[in-house]
């Protein structure tokens, strides 16, 4: 594989700003220097396999005809030379010839020993979200790719954005929705209306007040990306929104108590949710997803919907502790940015990493009126990728945080 973390940038895409100055064919590897002086080494057997020419396919759009299988071990160019246009042009022990770009092979050796591709590292936030809050009118979204790519980037950063502007009607919801993702379609409908009512089906259509969760940590892949709409709020009555970011409660319990994180980390959580004869939803997860790299990468948790849990006698009691921990947590003031939603505002965030909830209202006051949808986030991501290429490519590679995994 490589040498260094850096960003990948497809053969088939890469920009030409960069040139070969020289190379060493080192048998396994292959060294190189860049016209910007950087310099850095590929394994040999790791660019033959990276060779997506028209007999061996492409990979990114799934017409790939050579496998790992095809690339022995012993894999080694008996030719490397640098091309008229600064490329390096390759050929095997078989007689096959590879060309590469530059920027490709720039984007993949390196300096360090680091492997794989970058990991974006998302912008950690508490109650002080106010003053970075990315805030996009609703015309310049639907109508603009470049000011939907903004609020995406925004989403990637922080997790959560606010589109303003937004007409206070119900077609408006999937019409901005839309651009973001396709809509998931769920046993709630593709669009929930949130309106308090005293025959609630579910906490959300009540005035009770609701601590910071994520929704439906019940499904085996939970939401990835939620839009709350606000048709009507009833301001002054209550029901001012509480958003927490769970990423930085979660570094904050790997940093001041690593035996609680630990736990949720690794110990199964039960949640469950049950409409007697129509659905009985039951998923057995993590409360803290982590990557490969130890990385947080998703949270689940909802206290409303936790089920009995499961474990050995002597261990219970530190996974209901650890629960309670993160719970005190998201309920710390310090914690949450609070927003009292206006008709006309949508809050658009990640369901895997931001918890939301909401504080107590009086429905004799007002009626409050939300729409609520959701998006799945590789469709987000997605979306934010493909504008990527046209509007910054240099961050379309980076591996995002992708959620509650496990």
């Amino acid at each position: 594989m490589l040498d260094m973390q850096t960003q990948s940038v497809p053969a088939g895409q890469a920009l030409a700003t960069r040139s070969l100055r020289s190379m060493r064919n080192e048998g396994p590897n292959i060294a190189m220097e860049f016209d910007d002086g950087s310099v850095g080494r590929l394994s040999t057997r790791w660019l033959r396999l990276a060779c997506e020419c028209g007999i061996c396919g492409d990979t990114a759009s799934g017409k790939r005809w050579l496998t790992p299988a095809d690339v022995p071990a012993d894999t080694r160019a008996t030719s490397i030379e640098i091309s008229t246009d600064g490329k390096m042009d390759v050929v095997w022990q078989d007689g096959h010839v590879s060309r590469f770009a530059a920027d490709f092979l720039a984007a993949h050796a390196g300096r360090g020993g680091d492997f794989g591709a970058p990991r974006f590292q998302p912008e950690l936030w508490n109650s002080d979200l106010g003053a970075r809050l990315g805030r996009f009118a609703f015309d310049a979204v639907v109508e603009d790719d470049a000011a939907l790519f903004q609020s995406l980037r925004a989403l990637r950063d922080h997790g959560i954005a606010m589109l303003t502007g937004v007409p206070a009607e119900p077609e408006a919801t999937l019409r901005v929705a839309g651009r973001y993702g396709p809509v998931r379609e769920t046993s709630y409908g593709k669009v929930f209306d949130l309106i308090s009512r005293p025959d609630a089906r579910v906490a959300g259509e009540t005035a009770r007040a609701q601590i910071p969760h994520t929704d439906e940590p019940f499904r085996y892949s939970p939401p990835g990306f939620i839009f709350f709409h606000a048709i009507r709020t009833g301001a002054g009555s209550g029901g001012t929104s509480l958003m927490v970011d769970g990423f930085q409660i979660a570094e904050r319990m790997r940093r001041d108590t690593p035996d609680l994180f630990a736990l949720l980390a690794r110990h199964g959580v039960t949640f469950h949710r049950e409409h007697a004869g129509e659905v009985f939803f039951s998923a057995e997860a993590h409360v803290i997803s982590l990557d490969a790299s130890g990385a947080v990468t998703g949270i689940r948790f909802n206290d409303r919907c936790l089920a009995p849990q499961t474990g050995a006698v002597d261990e219970i009691d530190g996974l209901i502790e650890a629960l309670a921990g993160l719970t005190r947590l998201v309920c710390d003031p310090a914690n949450q940015f609070r927003h009292q939603l206006q008709p006309g505002e949508v809050l658009v965030f990640d369901n895997q990493r931001v918890l939301h909830g909401r504080t107590e209202f009086d429905p004799t006051l007002a009626v409050r009126h939300l729409r609520s949808c959701n998006l799945d986030r590789d469709g987000v991501h997605s979306a934010f990728r493909t504008l990527a290429r046209r509007f910054a490519p240099e961050e379309a590679e980076a591996v995002l945080y992708q959620g509650a995994i496990f």
